[in-house]
């Protein structure tokens, strides 16, 4: 449902205790004559297995002889909560996060309060969502699959990346990013390689506990990073909710499934879902698109049959436009994208292959990947797949 999170507080509302058992020291990291970052990063996470924020502290001046302080709070929240964030936390998690949270940052030596928690300010936050594949799809293989997209127009996404044969995709600008990767082989990767970067103690030793007792499992990782506060504003407002959200107002299931739901709604339904289809010749795909179209010139209907092959070849339209871009300029590859267009509205989910209705389901159903057996963080990885 939720991953990472950025909270931002107000300093006068965040104190400090001098000594604190566990506790760090500011350290000072940049100071200019207008600005000030101090930071106190976790050290004891990598030993004792305890997940711990990243805490920032901001002094900024804001002009007219004013400055603004703030404690910016980065976390995971299903790592804070449960060790790990193969599994999904819920709405009803809310009360034992917040409560958590207060306790890691008294460790930290910061005392802020629970109200002041629940009603920070977030800057940042991706909603997440692990699907469990079966019939033996396997998640790098959907991955490869959904490499064909055309990722970049959409969204404005400026960079693309394909890593790994299949295990992730990434389309990101500074503002927000999508990521889909396999779940189950990232965590087995180094931080230098791997998607989730904060790779801690229980979260490294969750692949073994996986492989032993759910060898099979495949998991497919969705995540949209609103990484900019206008960014975040922007996609919440479009989707009906208000913005200059808190804390609260984030952790609900309804926010976090329709972010999901719009940008894979957008990116893949909009316009590349024609790539999932079943296979079938060229004739059956010439017949289909005259079906579709019966006042389209037969020329055109042939032309749509070769762009429908070349886009389902191996790269797909990522591939396609690089091959042809020294002899195709932005407008007339936006006129190839419109013809794209129409391959995908003659496409029916019936059509496509399973893992493309997998996804939808558990999309449409959002039930979290849990394992509810035993205390968080310390108990046996028994996950249930919620079929």
């Amino acid at each position: 449902m939720l991953d990472t999170v950025i909270l931002n507080i107000p300093r006068d509302r965040v104190r400090d205790l001098a000594n604190t058992n566990g506790g760090r020291p500011w350290d000072l990291q940049a100071r200019t004559s207008s600005y000030e970052k101090h930071t106190k990063n976790p050290l004891r996470g990598v030993r004792d297995g305890v997940y711990r924020p990243r805490l920032t502290g901001i002094k900024r001046s804001i002009g007219q002889g004013q400055r603004i302080s703030f404690v910016k709070i980065e976390f995971s929240v299903p790592k804070l909560l449960l060790g790990n964030n193969l599994e999904e936390v819920t709405e009803k998690d809310f009360p034992e996060v917040v409560e958590l949270l207060r306790d890691r940052l008294l460790e930290a030596g910061c005392v802020v309060q629970k109200s002041h928690l629940v009603n920070a300010s977030v800057t940042a936050f991706h909603p997440s969502k692990n699907i469990v594949l079966s019939k033996g799809y396997t998640a790098s293989l959907v991955g490869k699959e959904l490499s064909k997209i055309n990722l970049n127009k959409k969204f404005d996404l400026d960079k693309t990346s394909f890593r790994n044969d299949g295990q992730s995709l990434q389309g990101h600008t500074i503002a927000h990013s999508v990521v889909f990767y396999d779940k189950i082989a990232d965590l087995k990767k180094s931080k230098r390689k791997a998607i989730d970067k904060s790779q801690e103690t229980p979260q490294l030793s969750l692949f073994s506990e996986v492989k032993k007792t759910t060898p099979g499992l495949e998991v497919l990782r969705m995540e949209i990073r609103l990484s900019q506060k206008q960014k975040l504003n922007s996609v919440l407002q479009k989707l009906g909710f208000s913005k200059d959200p808190t804390f609260e107002d984030i952790f609900k299931r309804d926010v976090c499934q329709k972010i999901v739901r719009f940008y894979w709604d957008t990116l893949i339904k909009g316009e590349n879902l024609f790539l999932f289809e079943l296979a079938s010749g060229p004739k059956h795909i010439l017949k289909s698109i005259l079906k579709k179209y019966p006042k389209l010139k037969a020329k055109e209907a042939v032309y749509l049959v070769g762009l429908n092959l070349l886009c389902k070849d191996e790269g797909g339209i990522r591939d396609l436009r690089e091959v042809l871009a020294g002899r195709l300029n932005q407008r007339s590859w936006y006129r190839v994208t419109d013809s794209i267009k129409k391959l995908n509205r003659r496409t029916v989910k019936k059509s496509v292959h399973d893992w493309v209705r997998q996804i939808e389901d558990s999309i449409t159903k959002f039930k979290p990947l849990r394992n509810d057996t035993g205390p968080p963080v310390r108990r046996k990885v028994v996950l249930q797949t919620n079929k």
